[in-house]
């Protein structure tokens, strides 16, 4: 599909500019989304009028008694009319839409997605779905920013940008972590890594950080001490243990992907309609977290689920057996929620599963090996982020957010290690992530990693026929690979012969076979421009002159599709 929209680009000072609001602006959804959940959950499970909710706290009992159970069914029946009426897209995590939206639909999201995505996620985590905030905030923020873009008549490309520079605003102010916002930009939406893409990221992810700072608070996502965090960093022997545990977090995070999508396979298979397959999941998950509360305290699996990694971080929880319960009571319940059509994010269930599944293991080796000196903390946090790596394909972002949610330099090398090996051992049985497979079960393939635009620094030179015979309109020739450009009676070229465009060996003359539909480019102008110009006027053959003129005393070359092909074939080989 081909951008023909009228464009203006936008030059650089003008594109910080935007960036800032964009930042101010993101800060400020962030910390206006916050509310709307808090005022969901304050009305849906106490009955009361309030904004005032710290995920990081587990959620005192409902007003409602049994009841609860049906506070999710309620909230999900708004979820399903919003989306019906209003918005497909803003069903599932969300992230996979603005991937979507990046790669395959020239940067164009609608801006009523933010709204109607705002008010679906806080439904579905207001009223007890086990999803998060993140993914949710990453497309509201993008979804306005594209408007922006589209608004400011931006092209594609700096459509793209402001989408990123939206998703890293909304990262940064949700966690409190520019770096993190930043790198899910780089690793996951930019598709070039240079200074003109990445400056305006990080001042859109600076602003919204400090945005969230203000609003929100200063405080990290969660609250850890790390004067007495033993990491193990110095120990051969700890250190190494993080290889298979590691490897352990990333099958989990692969049946994780793989419960996710059968969930939604299974539910969409049904003989029952949106809002019934809805409406069946949020029972059974109000029968879940009720079930949870009445045995055994709280309600564990409802919400973000923050509060039970608190615990795990704080070392309240103690028991392995216990925590492998609720890790295995909060897959079930996220495949619940998004599985029959909910809302939210996945990004705080994976750290959910990363961090209980490293607290089971830490508190399994401390049972058997306690001479070890084994920190199940420690081993949570890098479950966290191992979980976040192979889930998402992002494993720089889970690192970085980790070390900005501790604030400890010593938990970087096992967290490094922890991430590289999950990433590894989920990409070794699927290359789609969380995200992908979503696009790829469309046919939407995403490129895996960001190269060098080989593009912009190649001259036009290089590549072109620089053999070129001048002849007649009326001349014969015989066809050959010899380029010839055709001039009247005053010198200036009217046409291009190039070898694709008649049989070799057959003789014919010149006016027969001339492609008169061309443009002229000026000597020493890059391949990107050459391209830029193409798809301005929508032809496939350049003559290059000293001066773009038609004039044939300043012909120096002619570019064909063959020489473009063998250009783009080129550049293919120098990537892994």
């Amino acid at each position: 599909m081909q951008d023909t929209q009228d464009y203006k680009v936008w030059r650089e000072r003008e594109v910080f500019i935007i960036a800032t609001i964009i930042g101010l602006l993101t800060g400020v959804a962030a910390w206006a989304f916050r509310l709307l959940i808090g005022l969901i959950h304050n009305l849906a499970f106490y009955g009361h009028f309030s904004v005032d909710y710290d995920a990081n706290l587990h959620a005192d009992p409902s007003t409602w008694g049994w009841f609860v159970i049906f506070v999710p069914v309620i909230g999900g029946v708004g979820v399903i009319w919003l989306i019906k009426n209003f918005a497909p897209e803003a069903k599932g995590h969300g992230v996979p839409e603005v991937m979507d939206a990046v790669y395959h639909r020239q940067g164009r999201m609608r801006g009523g997605v933010s709204i109607v995505k705002a008010f679906a996620s806080a439904l579905t985590i207001g009223t007890g779905g086990s999803l998060g905030r993140e993914g949710p905030i990453v497309m509201i923020c993008s979804a306005f920013s594209s408007t922006i873009g589209q608004w400011l008549k931006m092209p594609m490309s700096q459509r793209n940008l402001m989408i990123a520079c939206g998703a890293a605003g909304g990262i940064a102010a949700t966690f409190n972590a520019p770096l993190g916002g930043i790198m899910f930009a780089i690793e996951l939406l930019l598709l070039s890594v240079n200074r003109y893409t990445v400056v305006p990221v990080i001042i859109s992810a600076v602003i919204a950080a400090n945005i969230g700072r203000w609003l929100i608070g200063p405080d990290p996502a969660f609250h850890i001490s790390t004067t007495d965090l033993v990491v193990g960093a110095d120990s051969p022997l700890i250190l190494a243990i993080y290889f298979p545990f590691a490897a352990l977090v990333g099958l989990v995070a692969l049946l994780f992907i793989r419960g996710i999508y059968w969930s939604e396979e299974w539910f969409e298979q049904l003989p029952l309609g949106p809002y019934q397959r809805h409406m069946l999941g949020m029972l059974i998950l109000g029968l879940l977290f009720q079930g949870m509360y009445l045995y055994f305290g709280h309600y564990y699996v409802q919400g973000v689920g923050y509060a039970t990694i608190q615990d795990l971080v704080t070392r309240t929880l103690t028991s392995p057996g216990f925590i492998l319960l609720i890790l295995g009571a909060k897959m079930l319940a996220t495949m619940l929620t998004i599985g029959s059509g909910g809302s939210g994010g996945v990004f705080s269930p994976s750290l959910f599963l990363g961090a209980t599944l490293g607290g089971a293991f830490g508190y399994g080796l401390v049972a058997l090996f306690p001479e070890i000196g084994v920190d199940p903390a420690a081993f949570a946090l890098v479950g966290m982020a191992s979980m976040v790596a192979a889930t998402t394909s992002a494993p720089m972002t889970a690192a970085i957010m980790t070390y900005e949610m501790t604030l400890d330099y010593g938990v970087v090398l096992p967290v490094m290690v922890g991430v590289a090996v999950a990433y590894a051992v989920r990409h070794h049985f699927s290359e789609g992530d969380i995200y992908t497979i979503k696009l790829l079960r469309r046919g939407r393939n995403v490129p895996q990693g960001r190269y060098t635009d080989l593009n912009s620094h190649v001259v036009i030179d290089d590549i072109m026929d620089t053999s070129i015979k001048f002849v007649k309109a009326d001349d014969l020739i015989t066809g050959s690979d010899q380029t010839c450009c055709v001039i009247n009676d005053e010198g200036a070229v009217i046409g291009v012969i190039y070898s694709i465009s008649y049989r070799k060996g057959i003789e014919f003359r010149a006016r027969d076979a001339m492609v008169t539909e061309f443009i002229t480019v000026q000597s020493g102008m890059t391949l990107r421009q050459v391209f830029q110009k193409i798809k301005k006027h929508e032809q496939s053959v350049a003559m290059v002159t000293t001066d773009g003129s038609i004039n044939a005393k300043k012909v120096t070359g002619v570019v064909s599709p063959f020489n473009l092909t063998l250009a783009m074939a080129h550049a293919s080989q120098l990537h892994v």
